[in-house]
């Protein structure tokens, strides 16, 4: 009797900790085995290898083709590959996937800590088998919260003059792709304008609703127009695909890292999506796998903006240093140059998680904006290619008293690309009239 009594104690326990609510957001890592791909103390123990599969994108899931394991899929022969490649230099394989948009096949292996990752790297560089062998790098975001009042609005708006621009040109009809942390997608001025979303550091994060950095970010871009709340996107009327490939220093900070495997996923997906405009507020080192997707995506006649990261040693500003690649700086008089697009990015008011609003600063901002304004000029013209678009950034320039660069004047880049193409004759007959009225405050952002 007493033993009967002890089982029944137990299985209470156990149905009471079964009904007891699991807190499912915020950093997680959902298993130990994914633990050390998103440990940036590891990462330069784990190498990514790539090598072409033939069957990638042409033989559809069958037992001899591709086929779907968790959130991806992989072909046996890839597998097989893979499991050599392990064995013959004492790697240990912790995740592997295809490169649709590029038909390779990556894994990611882990260097034990004993062993050296040089040897390793010029083992692998020197094997037939392998066309790209990399330690895994990291990259961070582009933004830092401000503490000032709100007391400037949206200051950016106006310097750019993205108020007169609107009269032509609202961003209908095109999408971005917006690489980053998550978004809160119930946010009254981005509800409904995001088309897709989807988490690729589920691993690590959870959360997608209730990070800062895209939340921001998708705000300077794409935040309603004329809804009555809040504040108005450079382009109101695109929309945003939303990939999360970083995640949160911590929860509740703007600050958020990324790799090279979350990252790779997340352009991959973008190619796929069809977007117009790939738009990257991050930085970090040179990545051979992520410069053969981006110049995939280029091909393809995707624009892609990047944040600078203003840095004289280039190999911690990719991809903006990539050629084909707008870069946009934050505006720092001393450093403008005719080269540079530069745009406004201090204390720039912008969307948060849970419906709120506050002050954001950093060259990821400045990205955005810029990507809002291409958004504006495709519109316009459907075609334009990526050196249309950046000679007409860099000559809709508002100079300063030195003579460098300030930001850029939106009204004039569309104005200059309705002078080369048609735009729709009433747009530009409103605009001729209206074009001679003062420009006017935006209204309080909060009413």
């Amino acid at each position: 009797m007493k033993s009967a009594a002890v089982f029944q104690c137990l299985l209470l326990t156990a149905a009471c900790l079964l009904a007891m609510p699991i807190k499912s957001e915020g950093l997680k890592a959902k298993a130990p085995e994914a633990a050390p791909l998103y440990n940036k103390k590891n990462a330069d123990h784990l190498l990514l290898v790539a090598f072409k599969d033939a069957s990638i994108k042409r033989i559809p899931n069958t037992a001899t083709g591709y086929r779907q394991r968790g959130s991806y899929s992989s072909s046996t022969w890839s597998e097989q590959v893979s499991e050599q490649i392990a064995h013959d230099y004492h790697l240990q394989k912790l995740t592997e996937w295809p490169m649709t948009e590029v038909g390779v096949h990556c894994v990611v292996y882990q260097v034990a800590l004993n062993e050296s990752v040089a040897d390793a790297l010029k083992n692998l560089s020197q094997d037939e088998r392998v066309d790209i062998a990399q330690t895994m790098r990291v990259f961070n975001t582009k933004a830092h919260e401000g503490n000032d009042p709100y007391h400037t609005l949206q200051a950016n708006l106006q310097s750019m003059h993205i108020d007169q621009a609107h009269r032509k040109s609202t961003g209908k009809n095109i999408t971005i792709a917006m690489i980053d942390t998550g978004v809160d997608l119930q946010h009254p001025d981005l509800s409904g304008q995001i088309s897709q979303n989807q988490n690729f550091a589920e691993d690590i994060s959870t959360s997608f609703d209730n990070d800062k950095h895209g939340t921001a970010v998708a705000g300077v871009m794409i935040a309603k127009k004329d809804n009555g709340t809040g504040i108005v996107g450079v382009a109101p009327d695109a929309k945003l695909v939303a990939l999360k490939a970083c995640w949160p220093d911590s929860d509740d900070t703007m600050a958020a890292a990324c790799n090279s495997f979350t990252l790779a996923l997340a352009v991959n997906a973008a190619i796929k999506s069809g977007a117009d405009i790939l738009n990257m507020s991050l930085s970090g080192p040179q990545d051979p796998i992520l410069e053969l997707l981006l110049n995939k995506a280029i091909a393809e006649g995707m624009i892609v903006v990047a944040a600078d990261n203003s840095q004289p040693a280039q190999e911690t500003n990719f991809p903006a240093s990539m050629p084909g690649v707008i870069s946009v700086q934050s505006f720092q008089p001393a450093a403008s140059t005719a080269q540079n697009i530069s745009a406004p990015g201090d204390k720039i008011l912008t969307t948060q998680p849970h419906s709120t609003y506050d002050f954001i600063s950093g060259s990821s901002i400045s990205a955005a904006e810029v990507s809002g304004i291409i958004a504006l000029l495709l519109e316009l013209k459907g075609d334009l290619s990526i050196a249309e678009a950046k000679t007409l950034l860099q000559q809709a320039t508002l100079g300063n008293q030195t003579g460098l660069l300030a930001n850029i004047n939106a009204n004039q880049a569309v104005s200059a690309l309705c002078a080369q193409t048609r735009c729709a004759p009433e747009t530009l007959s409103l605009a001729h009239k209206l074009s001679h009225w003062p420009s006017k405050p935006f209204a309080n952002a909060f009413n």
